[in-house]
């Protein structure tokens, strides 16, 4: 069930009602589940090799002895995401032009998708300003989201919108993205924490999901928690009408 619902959100399902099997016990599933129909944040795996940008992660130890010297000119700007109780949002501090952003990404995105996302507006800020031969300078506490942004191996869809966004932004200034270490005392950082957690109180403008649904989720709550728990139960009911196979036995 779940190579059957990867290819579904792949965009590559073939499947009809009519055609029993994996695909009548998926589509059984949807009508359980409505959230299964919404689209998913995973791709197909792409490539993206040429990166006109730079990814840094300095240690803990070169913030501390100088973190002013690591975003000394240019443009400076800090991104969060938070996901709270009441929902995950993503926020934006500009330093360097002053800026406060924050965006309330609904109940069901990710921290990771709202890091990426969180440094994707921040890229989308800087491109409706129209800045050229600039020094613009990114940070982040998210080191998941760097590792993303520098791999040229992309499965996200937020992942690779917002590469395909910082390339933009590239073409016409020299960009960096910079780690900082969160909670830390950075004053930017701490900023953009509290703009993160104030969009994931705020309420979602429109229709959850307000991104794409990660693939993974805790079980709890994951749309891999529902496809397996569906599934036991579905054994367990065919367990219990006798639909098993005897030991040793094998079907014609």
């Amino acid at each position: 069930m779940r190579a059957s619902y990867r290819v579904k959100q792949w965009g590559q399902w073939r499947g009809r009602v009519q055609d029993g099997g994996h695909v009548s016990a998926l589509n059984q599933l949807v009508e359980r589940d409505k959230l299964l129909e919404a689209p998913s944040d995973k791709i197909p795996l792409t490539y993206v090799f040429k990166k006109n940008y730079t990814v840094e992660i300095p240690s803990r130890e070169v913030w501390n002895q100088d973190p002013d010297a690591l975003v000394s000119h240019g443009l400076v700007w800090f991104t969060d995401g938070s996901k709270t109780l009441e929902g995950t949002g993503a926020g934006v501090r500009g330093v360097r032009p002053r800026v406060e952003l924050s965006f309330p990404l609904g109940k069901h995105a990710s921290v990771f998708q709202a890091e990426v996302f969180a440094i994707s507006a921040c890229v989308s800020e800087n491109l409706k300003r129209g800045y050229s031969n600039q020094h613009i300078q990114i940070c982040t506490d998210s080191q998941a989201a760097l590792h993303a942004l520098k791999s040229p191996r992309i499965t996200s869809q937020v992942v690779l919108e917002c590469t395909n966004s910082l390339a933009a932004l590239g073409q016409r200034n020299k960009v960096r993205l910079v780690w900082v270490p969160g909670h830390s005392g950075v004053a930017g950082n701490e900023e953009a924490d509290v703009l993160a957690r104030k969009g994931s109180s705020d309420t979602l403008t429109g229709p959850e999901p307000a991104i794409g649904l990660p693939y993974s989720y805790p079980p709890s709550a994951t749309l891999l928690g529902s496809i397996d728990n569906w599934t036991r139960e579905k054994c367990q009911e065919d367990w219990s009408r006798g639909d098993r196979v005897a030991a040793g036995q094998a079907p014609d």
